[in-house]
């Protein structure tokens, strides 16, 4: 199971991200960041198709600034969902303060929420 592989817990945290092979004038594809951590993320999209181990220019929609952040990332897995698919990106290159503040934004959630589920 792939969790079991994971070194770095994943937040459950929306954000808009657009990204595109690294190196390639391709437009930028659209999807959505699903879940983040210190290491990966998984996206979502119905955009073109990827490749397993391909390098990804990645520029990630900060959830409390308007700005986006530039990475890097390569697909290490990926599978069909609805009329896209979603891919799990290990992050090789990003701002480490802008990450920290992404996954202080994260943690902020999930402490919430399960504050909420321990009190019910």
């Amino acid at each position: 199971m792939q969790d079991e592989r994971r070194r770095h817990i994943r937040f459950e945290v929306p954000l808009d991200v657009t990204f595109r092979p690294l190196n390639d004038q391709a437009p930028y594809s659209a999807g959505v960041i699903r879940n983040f951590s210190r290491s990966g993320c998984c996206i979502e999209s119905g955009d073109p198709e990827t490749s397993l181990k391909e390098i990804l220019e990645l520029k990630v929609r900060h959830p409390q600034k308007d700005m986006f952040v530039n990475a890097t990332g390569d697909i290490v897995w990926k599978r069909p969902v609805g009329g896209g698919w979603l891919a799990g990106v290990r992050i090789l290159e990003m701002d480490k303060a802008a990450k920290s503040e992404i996954l202080d934004f994260a943690y902020d959630i999930w402490l919430e929420k399960n504050l909420k589920l321990s009190q019910a």
